[in-house]
């Protein structure tokens, strides 16, 4: 059994040897998978299917939406969504229909549909890309908002982490401002809840 205790409570000690600027997400994501179970791994092999571009589509949001774990569920069912806005946005400007390139989903409210169409408004390309990110680090954090000590909590810290290498590579000023993010909630994460099960 994994002991998720243990392995949120090393997240600071995890990231803190960086400084952002040579902030390695395959390092830290080494780490921890040598601590949980082989479902567990399993989990994260499909968080990272997810975060490459060459592997979404219709085969692989149907997968992520028949996961048992909530968090895959409701991160990849916004993800295809946001996805879907992305593409009919980008289709309107070639002159084509967008519903030739999205991913067939069920009808349901999309609360993010607002912020993200004036997220594609913006003509700034850098910082449209900056904005979808923040948005995704927002919704992983909602997402496991109640979940302190499990996969949840670990899932949603990878998103971040992948972001905060992402933008490491492309601007190193946006990578070390997400990293130092990153460390602040990881700390603030495992720091609070010991600060409430005290009382």
């Amino acid at each position: 059994m994994n002991n998720y205790v243990y392995i949120v409570a090393g997240l600071p000690e995890l990231v803190v040897s960086y400084d952002g600027s040579n902030f390695d997400y395959a390092e830290v994501k080494a780490q921890i998978l040598e601590l949980l179970s082989e479902s567990d791994q399993q989990l994260v092999a499909l968080l990272e299917e997810g975060f490459d571009e060459n592997t979404l589509g219709a085969e692989f949001y149907e997968k992520a939406a028949k996961s048992k774990n909530e968090f895959v569920r409701a991160y990849f069912d916004f993800d295809a969504r946001l996805r879907n806005m992305k593409v009919n946005y980008l289709a309107k400007r070639l002159g084509k229909n967008g519903d030739d390139y999205q991913v067939e989903l069920p009808e349901t409210d999309f609360e993010e549909e607002a912020q993200i169409r004036a997220i594609l408004e913006n003509t700034d390309f850098v910082a449209r890309e900056q904005q979808m990110d923040e948005l995704k680090w927002e919704k992983a954090s909602d997402i496991a908002r109640l979940d302190y000590f499990n996969m949840n909590t670990i899932l949603a810290f990878l998103v971040k982490a992948k972001a905060v290498q992402r933008w490491a590579e492309l601007d190193l000023k946006k990578g070390e401002e997400m990293f130092q993010k990153l460390v602040s909630e990881v700390r603030g994460t495992f720091e609070g809840v010991k600060y409430d099960e005290t009382k």
